[in-house]
């Protein structure tokens, strides 16, 4: 059997250079390893951090050993280093910020759940407690945007 007549030619994909819709170009190198970084990143934020790695591992422009490598991560240690993430997220806010501090002292529940949706909302980019202030104190402020402009 040709090459062509299994589906191989260029003629059935539509020419040299051509890509077919339904398959995205596959990424390589330092952009794939980059995405794979940026895909971890929000599973550690995402509320079910082992859920949000399988459905990454679906991203058919990752290459395949990333792919596998994200299916097989350790169930147990993806969720451990999500509350991990958070801990550390959670602790630097309260360093560095004074007022988030303060309304954690006055309302605790309140607090905890506005931290929970600026833990899911915003990437983790900070390194050091002021860093992390500056990304809490902009997204309050943008929450509260669309209210103030009514």
């Amino acid at each position: 059997m040709t090459r062509a007549a299994r589906g191989g030619g260029r003629a059935m994909r539509g020419g040299a250079g051509e890509r077919s819709p339904a398959r995205p170009a596959r990424l390589t190198g330092a952009r794939a390893h980059a995405r794979y970084e940026a895909l971890v990143a929000r599973a550690m934020t995402a509320e079910d951090p082992v859920a949000a790695l399988r459905a990454a591992a679906e991203d058919p422009a990752l290459p395949p050993a990333l792919r596998r490598a994200l299916l097989g991560a350790d169930e147990d240690g993806v969720r451990l280093s999500a509350l991990l993430v958070a801990r550390l997220r959670f602790e630097r806010l309260l360093r560095g910020s004074p007022e988030a501090e303060a309304w954690f002292d006055r309302d605790p529940a309140e607090f905890s759940a506005a931290f929970r949706r600026y833990h899911a909302e915003v990437p983790p980019t900070a390194f050091f407690p002021p860093g992390e202030a500056r990304l809490f104190r902009r997204w309050i402020e943008a929450r509260s945007a669309p209210a103030r402009a009514r």
